[in-house]
């Protein structure tokens, strides 16, 4: 006799895998510094939010070359998130927004600036 009990647990378990469904501290990341510069502060909250909340550096130096792993709550379960990275020695004038980056499908993030073009960019794995 076939067992429905068994194939409905199963295929609630392969739908949900299928679907990736966003799980606490999905959206974790490693982020790598290759600009060049070192960066004074780096915030990074819930797009929908209207304050960058706490800096990732907590006052110390991410130099050029370093990397640092970004960890978010446990509890949380949001996926999109904005970045906000302030340089040392230069004015909030100069500070470089990264907007709606889907940390859930992100792993790690090199930030990279362009001196030709006064660019600021990064890649994704």
């Amino acid at each position: 006799m076939f067992n429905f009990k068994f194939l409905r647990e199963a295929l609630i378990v392969a739908g949900l895998s299928i679907a990736g469904v966003a799980v606490a501290g999905d959206a974790d990341f490693k982020l790598v510094n290759r600009t060049g510069y070192d960066i004074e502060s780096v915030y990074v909250a819930p797009s929908k939010s209207k304050s960058w909340g706490e800096d990732f550096i907590k006052k110390r130096s991410f130099k050029n070359g370093q990397s640092m792993d970004i960890e978010f709550s446990k509890r949380s379960n949001t996926c999109v998130y904005d970045m906000l990275v302030h340089w040392v020695g230069y004015g909030a004038d100069e500070d470089v927004t990264f907007e709606r980056l889907n940390l859930c499908e992100i792993s790690k993030i090199t930030l990279r600036y362009n001196k030709k073009t006064n660019e600021t960019f990064f890649d994704t794995e």
